[in-house]
């Protein structure tokens, strides 16, 4: 059974298949009855009844997921340690990421309630609640620190009614481990469940079973280790006899197979000491004095002091370059003296040669209102279109006596933060090429994308037209496609002049479709990273191999930036 797409006025269901298909992005395994291309089966109609109900009601769409059970008990060459580290926050960031993508076309949004299912079976691989109870509590303080506000935390015990008290606390909640265990099986258990014949049987216990096999013997193997008691044989019917009493989930990589890269460093955390992640080796970290290094999710990387107070003189500026064109945006946060002129165009000058423009070498970026016009809606408090900066910065060419126009954008961005937004507004999205590729639709290759060309035309900036431009060029450094793009910004989204964009032979319906794809995947939370300003943030992306555009923001605020374009 296949049903398309309503056709109605029944907005509220439009949303909600829309909502369905943001949900359905972040699939592990698309399965085919659920698609991207408005396609949905018997099972996203189920989920489409549910969606439906919030939507109708105005209430943010209610999610649940059971996972994050606790770290796996082979802490020496599995896992870090007892508590989360980077894995936690980036699987936080993209859960939290995927609630906020519901937000871009349902404002109300989506919460994810995350229910940890570790008292189900932590007895059987020897983890002590305790550990449950830590793992838990540090998974809710890295979410409150990171503001993943869309993301929610439940107890198994809430749920089975077996918490009694009010403010649950390491005691209280180890005293009710086992009573919360004994509710699970009373409530839910099959006195007659065959493990053996539903793993013969049932094609998804099956797989479930196969997969918990594989990852218990690395987690168990310094648990039960193989010795004079144990044989091989003995440890591998033991954990299948484990695998077949306990239900969950796992999503752990082997802290041994990075160990023994001798291209990779360990990155401990500079407050608390603990291991957090891998990193490849690369001089590109060796700062003097020292910084510390943390990614950001989905892109970029901000950069820190490790110890005291440092100035934006003491950045190694030919190191930040090199950092930008493998992984923008970099953020540098915590650093003094970003608010000097001066200073800030001498660092722009060791990054590479600043170009000059008309109004001069920085550009402060603020709320001018009506005064812009002409240079579009970038000194207003206009939401914007996506775009690299530059496209309409034209030179003359003249080969065998014809003469063109040619876009030559810079190539990077440089910011400093003067005065940041009022909160929740004014964020600058960063668009990574690099995901957007990884993410493109099926429907449409880079080989697609480099026999296209698009074209631009708009009142301001001397009523610049611009016809014949590529979709896709190679970074001049890491040789990687890039994309290039601006998105279509009609008179409808703006009271400033127009952008009107059209893809191959007239802006034809094929040429809408691509359009479409493309500026739906720019703004897709898995390629785009949201870069809300502290005072004081200095910023340098690069311009070939990142797409960026800016919220809105309240007009007339203080909200001022400064800008320099690099080559």
């Amino acid at each position: 059974m296949v049903v398309t797409h309503p056709t109605d006025v029944d907005k509220a269901l439009q949303r909600s298949y829309a909502i369905l298909d943001i949900i359905s992005r972040y699939q592990l395994g698309q399965p085919d009855n659920i698609k991207s291309d408005h396609h949905v089966g018997r099972s996203g109609l189920k989920f489409v009844a549910n969606i439906y109900d919030y939507v109708k009601a105005g209430l943010p769409v209610q999610m649940s997921l059971p996972a994050f059970p606790f770290k796996s008990p082979n802490t020496q060459s599995k896992v870090f340690g007892r508590l989360p580290d980077l894995g936690e926050q980036l699987a936080l960031a993209h859960l939290n990421g995927l609630c906020a993508a519901i937000s871009d076309v349902y404002p109300p949004g989506g919460e994810l309630t995350i229910v940890s299912d570790g008292l189900v079976y932590n007895d059987l691989l020897s983890v002590p609640d305790k550990d449950v109870w830590a793992y838990g509590q540090a998974l809710r303080l890295m979410a409150k620190e990171n503001g993943f506000n869309h993301i929610k935390f439940s107890r198994l015990g809430e749920l089975l009614g077996t918490n009694s008290h009010d403010e649950l606390d390491e005691i209280a909640y180890v005293a009710n481990a086992t009573e919360c265990r004994r509710a699970l099986l009373n409530i839910f258990s099959t006195p007659n469940f065959d493990p053996a014949f539903e793993i013969s049987t049932n094609e998804d216990i099956c797989l479930t079973y196969r997969g918990y096999l594989k990852f218990l013997e690395t987690d168990l193997q310094h648990v039960y280790p193989i010795g004079a008691d144990r044989s091989r044989t003995k440890f591998k019917k033991g954990i299948s006899y484990i695998d077949q009493r306990k239900h969950g989930s796992f999503r752990t990589a082997p802290r041994g197979d990075f160990a023994k890269d001798c291209a990779l460093e360990l990155v401990v955390d500079d407050k608390t000491g603990n291991p957090v992640y891998f990193r490849e080796k690369s001089n590109l970290f060796a700062w003097s004095p020292q910084a510390v290094f943390e990614p950001l999710y989905p892109c970029g990387l901000l950069i820190r002091p490790f110890e005291g107070p440092l100035s934006i003189k003491d950045v190694d500026a030919s190191k930040l370059r090199q950092l930008a064109e493998l992984n923008s945006p970099v953020v540098l946060r915590g650093f003094t003296q970003t608010d000097d002129e001066i200073l800030f165009s001498q660092k722009a000058e060791e990054v590479g040669n600043p170009v000059i423009w008309r109004f001069g070498l920085i550009l402060k970026v603020k709320d001018l209102g009506n005064k812009s016009r002409g240079t579009g809606n970038s000194l207003s408090a206009e939401r914007m279109p996506f775009h690299y900066d530059g496209i309409f910065r034209i030179e003359e060419t003249n080969v065998d006596g014809i003469v063109e126009n040619i876009s030559v954008p810079p190539r990077f961005q440089f910011f400093t933060s003067v005065t940041p937004s009022p909160p929740n507004t004014g964020f600058t999205l960063f668009a990574s090429s690099n995901l957007f590729f990884h993410h493109l639709s099926p429907h449409l290759s880079i080989d697609d994308l480099r026999k296209l060309t698009w074209a631009i035309t708009t009142p301001s900036f001397d009523r610049v037209a611009l016809t014949d431009l590529p979709f896709v060029v190679d970074h001049p450094a890491t040789g990687k496609p890039c994309l290039r793009y601006h998105e279509h910004w009609p008179q409808s989204k703006t009271s400033f002049d127009p952008m009107d964009v059209s893809i191959g032979k007239d802006g034809d319906a094929t040429g809408r479709a691509v359009g479409e794809i493309i500026e739906g995947l720019l703004y897709d939370r898995r390629v785009t990273y949201w870069h809300s300003w502290h005072k004081g943030d200095v910023l340098l992306s690069d311009n070939i191999s990142m797409m960026h555009t800016r919220t809105e923001f309240i007009s007339g605020a203080d909200r001022e930036l400064w800008r320099i374009h690099i080559d």
